[in-house]
């Protein structure tokens, strides 16, 4: 029988079964970067890619939709630093400040199809720590690549370097290249040794400094193109300027500091910062202003006069479709603030706050008028802190207040804690050491089961209720995470969401716990059905804590049993002997912790 077959006779039989959302599905990522910081965008057909100091995204040229990207859709990394389309190959290159290189194929929609990742330079002894690339110029399918230690030749299809010029500066020095452009003969290239030129003729040595020669700059240049037969540099405070027969040529006057080329075609487009220009070939200017224009760091021209330019304030804005507007994805929360996690209140009232480092650090607690305080510091029997630098607080399911310490985490027992005579913080042993002994543990969190979420600066942590049991941990290598330097927590009980913010952005994570509810009236079951390919958990939602969740088969045999995590519980579609369940439908029933509320719904799994 086909599969459409089975889900028809399945629907028929059990009645609807409702296919129900969720936030994100269990166990996946999603970004939460400013997308108004736009920096790069570059032409890829039907769609436009624009890149802003943390996120990625594109929009269709047609009806303006637009999709985010990020390592949770396959990317290696976070922060591009400059982009490439070679439409010969429909291959999008981003190269990312740490100087790692991602090449994007794409499908016939302009959509990523397949994503490989090379990080040559990173493995390469010898080059310098600044790795950024600063521009991606394609010649035939040779990417020409402007780097902090010169320009690298990299052959696009056998993914090898075919040349370094790296020592071209006067007497070999090594330069750093900010941007570069073809003549039809000649490589010109601006370096912090000033504008350098060599012949593009077959049987020159390129790499050798004795063939490169040095051009007289008109000033300071920002940028150069090849328009109209001729190189043309864009030089802040004097204008645009043509470089012919050896020598340069003012044919466009601008005052303007924030002076640059964007795109040469047929018409040559500059940013003046608030105002974009498109020069003819006769050098008469045609005007574009918009108030979006706050600070244009790159952009192209699609058509007539369609315009797609990154502003850094404003994101990627464009009069594709009518007047000039932005179409940057919906901008959300990019960051962790204010901080809920510097002073908590426990169960009795008291109040508990890490102390700054100024102050000689530790945490203050004290009663609701603050008549009464108690310092807890690195003293035994005064806190017995494992340091006195305290980076968050959370309290706990069961009212312990947890700490994340310049070394290591902790928690109190608050009962009594301004009365007793001795307090003493209780450190939890992972691996036959304190947890996180002597490591930086940045932020913690707590989940509704109980559970605590660790960052620190190698990573992201999560423990059991009493920090004796890892249950998973996250580094940037592994998972969509930015950075594995952790700057800060937010758990949200209502969605089960992680908030992670690092100082590369910030990310959430759709855990299996969830806020629990106060009875089990309706239960949800997502995604539902389980369609063919499905890799991920199903989550059962709705729940009152440590509710018991039993599956079973129509016959009813058992094939699952866990207790909720706070008000979700999920199943990864594996029975009890860890194989993987047939297809078919499952009762899924749900008994609350006393035992005096119970539900049940079905699951359908389509294999």
């Amino acid at each position: 029988m086909r599969k459409g077959r089975i889900l028809f006779v399945l629907l028929a039989v059990f009645g609807p079964l409702r296919i129900l959302g969720q936030v994100l599905p269990l166990g996946q990522w999603q970004s939460h970067f400013s997308y108004r910081s736009a920096r790069q965008v570059v032409d890829a057909g039907s769609r436009v890619y624009c890149a802003s100091y943390n996120g990625l995204f594109s929009v269709n040229t047609e009806n303006g939709e637009t999709r985010a990207l990020s390592k949770a859709d396959g990317l290696s990394n976070t922060g591009i630093g400059a982009m490439g389309y070679l439409p010969s190959s429909k291959l999008l290159m981003l190269a990312y400040r740490s100087g790692t290189i991602d090449f994007v194929y794409l499908n016939e929609r302009s959509e990523p199809d397949q994503i490989e990742t090379w990080d040559l330079l990173n493995d390469t002894q010898g080059l310098p720590a600044d790795k950024a690339i600063r521009r991606i110029v394609f010649r035939e399918n040779l990417a020409y690549i402007a780097t902090g230690f010169g320009v690298l030749v990299l052959d696009t299809q056998l993914r090898q370097v075919e040349e370094t010029y790296r020592y071209i500066g006067p007497n070999g020095a090594q330069v750093a290249v900010s941007d570069l452009a073809f003549s039809e003969d000649s490589l010109f290239v601006i370096t912090n040794q000033g504008l350098l030129t060599t012949s593009m003729h077959d049987g020159v040595n390129r790499q050798y400094f004795g063939n490169w020669k040095a051009v007289t700059s008109p000033g300071s240049i920002s940028s150069i193109a090849f328009f109209s037969g001729a190189v043309h540099a864009a030089v802040p405070g004097k204008g645009i300027l043509k470089y012919e027969k050896g020598a340069w040529k003012i044919v466009y006057n601008s005052s303007a500091s924030g002076l640059r080329i964007l795109d040469a075609g047929d018409l040559l487009t500059i940013t003046m910062g608030n105002t974009i220009l498109a020069l003819d070939p006769r050098y008469v200017a045609q005007t574009f202003n918009s108030p979006l224009f706050g600070n244009v760091a790159s952009g192209i021209r699609k058509g007539s006069n369609a315009f797609w330019l990154a502003d850094q304030k404003n994101g990627l804005v464009t009069n594709q479709f009518s007047d000039f507007k932005s179409v940057s994805p919906a901008q959300a929360d990019t960051t962790i603030s204010p901080r809920a996690d510097s002073t908590i209140t426990d169960l009795n009232g008291l109040s508990w706050t890490r102390l700054p480092e100024t102050s000689g650090a530790g945490i203050l607690v004290s009663n609701a008028d603050g008549s009464r305080k108690k310092v807890l510091s690195t003293s035994v029997g005064t806190g017995t802190l494992p340091a006195s630098k305290i980076n968050s607080l959370a309290l706990d399911q069961d009212g312990y207040v947890w700490f994340a310490s310049a070394k290591g985490v902790g928690y109190f027992i608050p009962d009594g804690v301004l009365e007793a005579t001795r307090v003493d913080a209780i450190l939890p042993i992972y691996g036959q050491r304190r947890l996180f002994n002597n490591e930086e543990c940045t932020a913690i969190a707590v989940e509704p089961g109980n559970r605590k979420w660790v960052g620190t600066r190698t990573g992201l942590y999560l423990f059991n209720a009493d920090g004796t049991e890892l249950v998973r941990k996250f580094t940037s290598a592994d998972s969509p995470l930015p950075l594995d330097v952790i700057r800060a927590l937010r758990f949200e009980a209502e969605t089960g969401l992680l908030f992670v913010d690092t100082p590369a952005g910030m990310v959430s994570y759709q855990s299996d716990a969830k806020g629990a509810s106060e009875s089990i009236t309706r239960i949800t079951i997502f995604p539902n059905p389980i369609r063919p390919g499905y890799s991920g958990n199903v989550g059962i939602s709705g729940l009152t804590g440590q509710s018991t969740v039993k599956i079973t088969d129509l016959a009813g045999r058992l094939v699952y049993e866990a207790h909720s995590e706070g008000g979700l519980a999920s199943w990864n579609l594996n029975d009890y002997t860890g194989r993987r369940v047939r297809a078919g439908i499952y009762i899924v029933f749900v008994v609350s912790a006393d035992g005096a509320e119970q539900q049940a719904g079905k699951l359908a799994i389509i294999n």
